[in-house]
């Protein structure tokens, strides 16, 4: 590994690989959501299953290299807060919690898209880093979630725009967390057809944040 260079492994939580299974990418997850209320007992064994397979995959992971561990729930908006709180965070839980007995070090991120109205639930989550997406308002988050690192959370699609905009959302961002205890980092994923040049601008204003000019008291990192 260069030096300088950080090993990033991405994790899907319990909920989104039953998804995937079930669902095949259905735009509602309309079978996952049919488990959760009809059979509800089927759901949790299936989740109770990934979760310790994850927690043996996520060490196998960190052993091989990886740095940092992101595990997210990529469609946590298709869940109220009250469902969020029972059938994802429990065992996205569980996973950090298992695995940081076994690598205490290695900094863990758990990311919901579609936060919006879960944050106060976020709070109870042991992960190293809290990952949000765009839909959300840092300060507000800041305000819920007292002393937590936080990562995001810049609307991808901005990338799509011209770097004024780029250089606007990242400076707001910087702005709204204080310039500290903040990974710099776009609300989810970098969308297909996105520039490359956008992405190379974007991660050139990550790496000059702790510059003056934005007033920001530490460098932001880019995930």
């Amino acid at each position: 590994m260069h030096t300088g260079t950080l090993c990033i492994c991405l994790v899907c939580s319990p909920r989104v690989v039953v998804c995937v299974c079930v669902c095949v990418y259905g735009r509602h997850c309309i079978q996952t959501k049919q488990m959760m209320l009809k059979n509800p007992e089927i759901l949790r064994a299936m989740l109770d299953n990934l979760t310790d397979a994850l927690i043996v995959y996520v060490c196998h992971q960190i052993d091989s290299g990886a740095q940092v561990v992101q595990l997210f729930d990529s469609w946590a908006h298709h869940l109220s807060p009250a469902q969020f709180r029972e059938f994802s965070l429990p065992y996205a839980q569980r996973i950090i919690a298992e695995v940081k007995v076994v690598h205490p070090n290695t900094p863990l991120i758990f990311h919901a898209n579609g936060g919006t109205g879960k944050l106060e639930s976020l709070g109870g989550c042991t992960a190293d880093v809290v990952g949000l997406d765009w839909a959300v308002d840092l300060q507000d988050a800041r305000r819920t979630l007292p002393g937590r690192v936080t990562q995001g959370n810049m609307d991808p699609m901005v990338l799509f725009g011209g770097e004024a905009a780029i250089r606007q959302a990242v400076e707001e961002t910087i702005r709204k967390t204080g310039g500290k205890r903040h990974i710099l980092n776009v609300g989810h994923g970098v969308v297909q057809g996105t520039p490359e040049e956008n992405v190379k601008f974007f991660c050139q204003l990550a790496h000059e944040s702790g510059t003056p000019a934005t007033g920001a008291k530490e460098p932001a990192l880019v995930a």
